[in-house]
This record gives C-alpha cells, structure tokens and sequence, in this order.
C-alpha cells in the first residue's frame, strides 16, 4: 500500500536480506582501510623490525662447520668369480641407498656414537664446549651434558641427487666446530672399518669353532660306520656281491620249489586214480595206458599172446591137453609176473609222492630261509646307506664350511673402503646465526601482519554506516543520495558566500561533485511521485554533527536553481545553524512566527540566491516541542504550502529530541541524513523504528560525506570531474558541519 507521494508503507516485522560483498568491493573496502589506518602499520612495522633488530643481537653467533662423507657403490669381487667377498656395510646401488642413509643417520644420531666420539675427540675437557658450571658435576653426569650437546649442534643431512653426506655441526666458538664435524667423520669412518673388520673376524672364529664340531661329528659318524660294518661282516666291495647272491639263490629256489610242486601234482593225481581204480574194482592193468612202464607192457604183452595161443589150442584141443595146460601154465606165471609189477608200480608211486612232497617242503623251507637273509641284507643295508650318506654329507658340509672360513680370513685381511671422508671441515669466518637480515624481514612481516591485524579489528568493531548493505539491513527505504565529502578545497577560487562557501557549495561550485550529487538526489526525490511531488520536505539525522543542514540548504539552493520557489526554515530551535550557513543574523523567525510576534511573512527573507528564501530559527524558546505542537505552527505549515512550490524544514536530529517526530506529521516525506563513518548502525535501527512506529511519512536516507577514497565502491562512483576552466569538485577525505 503507497501514500499519495508513492511511498510504500513499513514492514515493521521484515528485513532484507544480507547481500555479501563482492571481491572487488572487499579489496576496496580493505584498500579505504588502509589509507585510512595505513600509520599504523608504519608504527606497528617499526617497532617490530626495532625489536627483531636488538633481539638479534643479544643473540650469540652460531657458526657452522661441514665435513663430507662419500658412500661408494660396491667394487668389483678382486678375488674372482669362484670367491665371494663378504661385505657387512653395503651401501647399496641408487634404489637401496636412500634406506641405507636412513640407517646411518640414526646412528651418527644415537647417544652410544655420541658417547664415542666425544671419547676420541676429548670434548668433556675441550674448553667451551661444556659451560663452566658443568665442570663441578661428576663424570657420568657431564657425559650425558655433553652427549646432549653434541646431539644438538650436530645436523646430518644429505647433498642432494648425490652419495655424498653432510655432517654439519654449528657451534658458537668456529675452530671448535671444524674439529667436532672432522671428529665425527673420522669416528663413523673407523666404526666402519671396525664394523666390517672386526665382524668378519668374529664370523670367521665363529666359523672356526662351527668347523671344529663339524670335524669331530665327521670322525664320530665314520667310526660309527665302520663299526657297523664289523659288526656286520659288511665290506664295502662284498656287501652288493651278497645281496645279489642271496637274491640269485632266492630266484633258483623258487625255481626248483615250481618244478617239484608240477611233478608232486602229476604224482598225486596218479596215486588218486589208483586208488580211486581199486576202490572201484577197476582193472588195474588199464595203468599200462596211464603209466610209462616196460615190464609192465611186456608183461600185459605176453598175456596177450598166451591168450591167443590157448584160444587157438582150444579150437583143437580139450583143456586137459598138455600144451593147453602148458600154456594156462605160463599164462598163470605172466599173470603173477603182471600183478606184481602192478603193486610195484603202486607202491613206486606212493614213494616218489612222497618224496616230491619231502622235497617241495624243503625247498619252501629254502625260500623262506632266503627271504630272510634278503630282508636282514635289505634293513643292513638300509642302515649302512643311511649312515654312509651322512657320513658323505657331513664331509660335505665340512668341506663348504671349511672353504667359508678361508673366505672369511681373506675378507677380514682385505680392506674395502666403501665409506671415505671426502672433504674435511674448514674454519668458518661467518656465522650463520643470527641472520640480521632474515630477522628484520621476520619483524617486518610480524609488525606488517599486527598492524594489520589491528586494521582489520579496527574494522570488525566498527559498527557505523558504510555501505548501502548497512541501510537495507534495517527497512526497505532506499537510499536517495550519496554525498561526496567536501572540505576547503572544493570551494578554493570561489567566492565566499555566507559564513563560508561550503556551506552552499550547490550555489558556490554548482559543477562540483557535491552539486552534482545534491542535484542527483533533487531528481531522485521529484520522481518518487512524478505527478504529485512533495511539497513539503523534513530533514533529519540520527544524531548530530551528521550534515542534514548542509543537506538542507543545499537541497534548497538545488530546488531553486530548477526554478521552484522554495523556502528553507531552521526548525532545530535548540541549536540553529541555518542562518549561519546563509549569512545572516537570527533575531527573527519561526518561533516569532509561531508565537504571534510576527506574521509568517515578516519572519521570512530573502537569501540572495534566486528563488531561494529562509526562514531562521529566531529566538531560542524555552519549549520548542510544544510550539512545534500548536495549532498556530499546523496553520503555518499550510499557509506556506500555498505560498511556495517546495518548504524545506532543517529539524534537529532524532536521538537528541522529540522535535523530529513532531515536524513529521506536518511533512509530505522525511529524510533521514546519514553521515559516513560517523553514523552508527544501531542509532540508524533506532531512528527508522521512531519514524515506522508513529507512521511518519519515512522516504529514505541519504549517505553523506562518503570519501571517494573510502572503497566500498564509492570510489568510481565519484570519479567524474568537469574539466572547464574554473570549475571545482569535490575534494578528497574532509569533514562538514551540521
């Protein structure tokens, strides 16, 4: 909702939000800061740098001292291919020996090294490397004192992109310092050559005695093995020769066992059938066909023949004939002869199974009594095995260990320098502490960081208006106008009017930045409500001293160049300062006018600016708020709103007095004059709530004397200057009255 002037009504319960500065505006603030404050920095700088400077020389002077060490890569075997040369300190090729140094410099770092060196050198005595007073304590007390100096001054460190250590040590008094870093070299070179010496030596009595039990094992093993083959009847040229032969003799039995079992078969199935023939009744003459028996087949054979003899008597004669009874004679005889080569055969048969049986239970008797003999020959044999091939690999052993120890004696009587001190220390002639010139630049930087610590807290705790951000934090009303500030120099060349040209500065320098400024804001305030301007304007500030009556005479003179008639009336009755600005006497005015003393016509002058005309505050009442209050000034007002195109009221400022307030119920719009640097945000905070809360017709502020070197983005702002001949703009920094 917007009066009839356009301006909108409060938003008592809202703010806008807050915008962060942009870098550029950031630089310039901070830039504005410091050639505000830049002093002290100039101050802050110098007693820093003063106190770097006699700090340093209550300092001692270090001096340092460097000694080089040089770390060579392995040398080639001097002792050929089929000896290997032992090396305990091994430096290592480019990828090992970063690892290496790592090792190394914790032992040059190490108390035990410390200890020693300070031993070779004689430093518990060396004057001024113990303080006086440490000489009074006992001998285990001073070591640990001078181990602990000797850790501190000595640095190790590494050339780089080389094989080359430093060993630097830094000490007040110089010769003492070449001689600790000589001495430490040459200690860490001969615990070196201790190292790889004296190791090899004590590998190679410890190979000596390795060697001494492995040739006693040696002899117990092969006394051993001897034994065992007394023992045993084992001769290294027979022991094979028996085994095969008692493997040979194993196989020919078996042999012999097969055949005897095929023939005691053959005999036994013989035998069965025989006896199966006569438990049957069989003929047992059929054992011509099943035996190979001579007289046995003559025997069947002559049967044969007598019986076919008698069959052939018998065709002819009766059985008593004598030539049959002959033949049944002989026939009876063969018969006899037959049968009893059948027995005989029978019992040959019994006999020879017997016998094979006999046989074939002895040779299994042999074969066992071989398998025996194979299987003691095998578990001697095992053992005999077992026992030569330790003895063969404790020989062995013993040879290789044997041949190490001969190594090791060559390695300890060769001396491989692996490690060499490369360059010895030389006296310094400067010291390298205190550095005069990195200390003062130290102090420079510490007092150039304090000062501006000291800036930006400046900064931080100041909480006055500056930028357009700390307006809009607090209402939605903008900014009408920036002022620029003026001073002296903006008016230098023109014409006095009044007390003094600043003071009308729009009419004394009307190209200036400042009138160009107050024109700006002129046009800005017309064009709020272009049909319907206001008529009626009341100025007014947070506190004093913050330009709203140059603001306000300005304004005036600005409205009166446009051809307005306008009048500009001093209504701070407490402290007036309108007539001073125009050059005049205030023994008439408003509270005449008010009061009936006059007419509202004979308070009022003319300024000698046309169309311009004042109304002074004339004689200080008792009771200004009261006045302001009466019917009598509410009259005033609206005579002279029917007399003049535009009246300008110069009030006195909101946290002082009620008298603003007051004047705002008789005003078309009130502006609130701010002054930069000088206005604080909350009086600002303060002042809108007074002017929201009576609903005084607030229509923005205006931001006056802004230092176009002040940054914040002002400073392009009022950059512009007029380059005719007499012309004259504002000048940097100044301050302005009220």
């Amino acid at each position: 909702m917007s009066d009839q002037y356009g301006f909108q009504e409060p938003r008592p319960s809202s703010a806008p939000e807050e915008r962060g500065e942009s870098l550029g505006a950031l630089i310039g603030r901070y830039w504005a800061l410091f050639r505000r404050f830049y002093w002290v920095l100039i101050l802050t700088s110098i007693a820093c740098v003063a106190a770097a400077y006699f700090w340093t020389e209550r300092q001692p002077r270090i001096y340092q001292a460097t000694s080089k060490l040089i770390f060579h890569e392995s040398r080639p075997n001097v002792f050929g291919k089929q000896f290997e040369r032992v090396e305990l300190v091994d430096p290592g090729g480019r990828w090992q020996f970063e690892q290496f140094w790592n090792t190394q410099k914790e032992v040059l770092g190490s108390k035990w090294f410390a200890q020693r060196v300070i031993e070779r050198e004689g430093l518990l005595d060396a004057p001024g490397f113990l303080p006086p007073s440490v000489q009074q304590l006992d001998e285990d007390e001073r070591m640990k004192r001078a181990v602990n100096t000797l850790q501190r001054v000595a640095v190790y460190s590494l050339q780089r992109d080389s094989r080359v250590g430093l060993v630097q040590v830094r000490f007040e008094d110089p010769e003492l310092a070449a001689s600790i870093a000589d001495g430490i070299s040459e200690t860490y070179v001969e615990y070196i050559r201790e190292f790889q010496t004296g190791g090899l030596r004590q590998l190679a009595n410890w190979f000596d005695d390795y060697v001494s039990t492995k040739r006693e094992e040696l002899d117990e093993s092969r006394s051993e093995l001897q034994k065992y083959q007394r023992d045993n009847n084992i001769l290294s040229h027979t022991f094979e020769d028996r085994r095969e032969m008692a493997a040979e003799g194993l196989a020919a039995v078996s042999t012999q066992l097969r055949e005897v079992q095929a023939r005691l078969f053959a005999e036994e199935a013989l035998l069965n059938q025989l006896e199966t023939m006569e438990s049957r009744g069989d003929d047992l003459r059929a054992l011509g066909d099943l035996v190979d028996n001579p007289a046995l087949k003559r025997g069947l054979d002559r049967e044969s023949e007598l019986l076919e003899r008698r069959a052939e008597l018998k065709t002819r004669y009766l059985d008593a004939h004598p030539e049959v009874r002959a033949v049944d004679e002989q026939l009876e005889v063969v018969r006899r002869s037959i049968e009893d080569e059948i027995g005989r055969i029978r019992t040959a048969v019994a006999n020879r199974a017997a016998v094979t049986r006999r046989n074939a239970a002895n040779l299994q008797e042999e074969i066992e009594r071989h398998k025996a003999e194979i299987a003691e020959l095998n578990q001697i044999g095992f053992r005999y095995t077992e026992m030569r091939d330790s003895t063969e690999t404790l020989r062995q052993h013993y040879e290789t260990v044997l041949g190490r120890t001969n190594e090791l004696d060559l390695n300890a009587l060769y001396e491989s320098e692996i490690i060499q001190i490369l360059e010895n220390a030389d006296v310094p002639g400067a010291p390298i502490s205190p550095q005069v010139p990195l200390n003062l630049a130290v102090g420079l930087l510490l007092g150039l960081f304090l000062g501006g610590s000291i800036m930006v807290l400046i900064d931080a705790l100041d909480t006055t208006v500056k930028t357009e951000e700390h307006v809009t934090k607090y209402t939605t009303r903008p900014i009408l106008g920036m002022l620029p500030a003026v001073n002296a120099g903006a008016v230098k060349g023109v014409e006095k009017f009044g007390d003094s040209a600043l003071d009308t500065l729009t009419h004394t320098a009307p190209r200036s930045s400042f009138a160009e400024a107050i024109k700006t804001l002129r046009t800005n305030l017309m064009f709020m409500a272009p049909d319907n301007p206001p008529r009626v304007l009341l100025m007014t500030s947070p506190g004093p001293g913050e330009g709203k009556t140059l603001t306000s005479v300005n304004m005036a003179i600005a409205l009166a160049q446009s051809g307005q008639r306008t009048l500009v009336i001093d209504s701070d009755m407490r402290r007036p300062r309108v007539h001073k600005a125009l050059g005049m006497d205030n023994k008439v005015g408003l509270s005449d006018a008010i009061t009936g003393e006059l007419t509202y016509k004979e308070a009022i002058r003319p300024t000698g600016i046309e169309n311009l005309e004042v109304m002074t505050c004339g004689p200080v009442p008792p009771n200004p708020s009261e006045l302001l209050q009466t019917e009598r000034f509410r009259k005033l007002v609206r005579d002279l709103r029917e007399d003049y195109d535009r009246v300008i009221f110069d009030s006195p400022p909101l946290a002082a007095v009620a008298d603003a307030l007051v004047l705002s119920h008789s005003a078309d719009v009130v502006l609130l004059i701010l002054k930069f640097g000088q206005t604080r945000q909350e009086l600002l905070r303060r002042s809108i709530e007074q002017l929201e809360s009576i609903g005084a017709p607030f229509g923005g502020t205006v931001l006056n004397d802004i230092d176009e070197n002040a940054g914040y983005g002002y400073a392009y702002y009022y950059r512009y200057r007029y380059d005719e001949p007499g012309d004259s703009g504002g000048s940097k920094g100044g301050k302005m009255a009220s």
